[in-house]
């Protein structure tokens, strides 16, 4: 996998979906041999190419193993050439590789975090604890969404939990991030979201929210290459694959 830049770069929605394209004929293959090698439906890499569908980070570095290139030349403004890598194994030709969670860096959760737009925020003080989806942003290390008055994400006052994940369904593989913090009222104008950084449903936006970072952690889950991955079944007993992105923070 590609993972050097897997978390950290956003895709391009105007130069991505030609270079995906010209790569793919480039080297002689059709969109079902890319849905081959990605694991990924086809209706997925058409809807890439067709510029339906700007792939999360996840998917973007599984499309440049199965194009034999690198994120960073899928990205590159035409007509810079592209990388040449040994092809992938097609899923599907001998036993699957296990899956591992790999422990994410500050500096790789802080990435993560600016690439999402939408996140869950738990309460967990209050006569009702709850968990709701938020648009936000991010503020340094701190954790921005504004809301009406009458939601409830708008009560949300004292130490809370905030996660934001990206998960492929059909590579079974993805990631997560959990902050733990103190979500408090900021009346600040200077920190509100820009416009084009508002949520997305319509509506006011009356009090806006900060949560305060005090721990940040995160994993990814990758396939285990080589022998161990072989040996390893997903799911058994002991495996890494077991335990859940969440895992035990």
């Amino acid at each position: 996998m590609t993972e050097e830049t897997a978390g950290t770069v956003r895709p391009s929605v105007d130069a991505l979906p030609g270079r995906v394209a010209a790569r793919r004929r480039e080297l002689g293959l059709s969109v079902a041999d890319i849905a081959r090698r990605t694991g990924l439906p086809g209706t997925w890499v058409h809807s890439v190419e067709s510029a339906a569908t700007a792939p999360s980070a996840p998917g973007l570095s599984r499309l440049a193993d199965a194009l034999e290139t690198t994120v960073d030349d899928l990205l590159s403004a035409p007509p810079a050439g592209f990388t040449h890598r040994i092809p992938p194994r097609p899923p599907g030709r001998d036993a699957g590789p296990g899956r591992e969670l790999v422990e994410m860096t500050d500096e790789e959760c802080q990435a993560h975090l600016q690439l999402q737009l939408v996140g869950r925020i738990a309460a967990l003080e209050g006569p009702e604890p709850f968990v709701v989806p938020v648009n936000y942003v991010m503020l340094g290390r701190d954790v921005m969404f504004c809301t009406a008055a009458d939601a409830m994400p708008a009560r949300v006052e004292g130490p809370v939990l905030f996660e934001v994940d990206d998960i492929i369904d059909a590579a079974k593989i993805g990631w997560s991030v959990l902050i733990r913090g103190t979500a408090e009222p900021d009346q600040d104008p200077a920190d509100f979201p820009a416009a084009g950084d508002a949520p997305w449903p319509a509506g006011r936006r009356d009090v806006c929210i900060r949560i305060r970072a005090e721990r940040v952690t995160g994993r990814r889950l990758r396939p285990v290459m080589g022998e161990a991955g072989a040996q390893g079944s997903e799911g058994s007993p002991g495996s890494p694959g077991s335990q859940g992105l969440e895992g035990d923070r």
